[in-house]
């Protein structure tokens, strides 16, 4: 089992928790995901977890990923 854990933007109710567990869950691949609303903290265990589909998923729902460092600065 693999776990990847991402900082994510916009995460600012319950509603918003629900949101990211309903659209990871789903996949049979995931195991578990826990997400800390007060720091944006994602945590994803599972089989076989691609970074770019998951990160690109929460995207979509409009949780992007908090990138943090002098490149992301400079092209936000």
């Amino acid at each position: 089992m693999s776990t990847i854990t991402l900082s994510l933007k916009n995460i600012k109710c319950e509603g918003c928790v629900k949101s990211i567990k309903t659209a990871l869950e789903k996949h049979t691949n995931i195991q578990e995901v826990n997400v800390v609303k007060e720091t944006g903290a994602v945590t994803i265990k599972g089989e076989g977890l691609i970074n770019s589909n998951i990160i690109e998923e929460l995207t979509a729902l409009g949780f992007p990923e908090n990138k943090k460092g002098f490149f992301t600065k400079l092209f936000s």
